[in-house]
């Protein structure tokens, strides 16, 4: 068994950020989502709903196993049904989807998201895959989670796109967090706070590592290291290391 790496203490913190009665969605493309949502049922033992992109709802969570797409529906396998994307953004308007994560290419100090393009929209440096849904999840969902790399690049003062309203997000109360391989941001009417340190990282890195102001209040708690039981559940999971692609460390 491996030693726990960046990513694994980022799955632990994304996975404690799921509540007991949340109904829990992903999408494509979140290796990492699914397995904190594995961690939160079998090591935390949360009890939530869990549904996602390739439909099912409430997989049999002990046969999860990480595939090169999380599209894939042998990743989530056995459902006790399926709910379709359309039912899924009826359930979000409804206001009972209540969890879902989000990734993104840059994250801004409102909480903004850029899933569209870097640079210029007309003439853009880089097209990126875009928002699907987003923009219309954004203001649905009362607890977003967006998970991202903690670089000057990714968490920037203003986004170049704005794929998700992070700042309609804060007017309306909703919950609205960042998990960083570094650190656990919350985002608040006066901007990005820093929550909990995330083991390795230091507040000083923190805020060098982003082009955004970080708040940083007079206490931050620290992430416990995954543990050697919590790494043995999450390598069940993806033996093939598939989580490591996202490069977070």
């Amino acid at each position: 068994m491996s030693s726990p790496r960046p990513t694994d203490n980022m799955i632990k913190c994304m996975a404690d950020l799921i509540d007991n009665g949340d109904v829990v969605y992903h999408g494509l493309t979140s290796p990492l989502p699914v397995l904190a949502m594995v961690f939160a049922r079998r090591i935390l033992k949360r009890d939530f709903t869990w549904a996602s992109v390739i439909e099912h709802i409430e997989p049999i969570v002990e046969k999860v196993k990480l595939k090169p797409s999380t599209g894939d529906p042998y990743v989530e396998p056995e459902p006790l049904g399926i709910l379709t994307t359309i039912d899924a953004f009826d359930i979000a308007a409804k206001g009972k989807l209540t969890t879902m994560f989000f990734g993104a290419a840059q994250v801004d100090e409102e909480g903004n998201i850029n899933l569209t393009v870097i640079g210029d929209y007309d003439k853009p440096r880089v097209k990126l895959p875009g928002g699907a849904a987003t923009a219309y999840l954004f203001p649905l969902v009362p607890k977003i989670i967006l998970w991202a790399r903690h670089e000057p690049r990714v968490l920037v003062r203003h986004v170049d796109f704005i794929t998700g309203p992070g700042r309609l997000r804060i007017e309306k109360g909703f919950k609205h967090l960042l998990c960083t391989n570094k650190a656990l941001i919350e985002f608040t009417s006066k901007g990005p706070v820093l929550r909990r340190l995330l083991p390795g990282a230091s507040i000083d890195d923190v805020l060098k590592s982003a082009s955004m102001r970080i708040i940083v209040p007079d206490k931050v708690d620290v992430l416990e290291p995954v543990s050697e039981e919590e790494m043995k559940v999450i390598e069940e999971h993806d033996p093939q290391g598939i989580r490591y692609l996202q490069k977070m460390g």
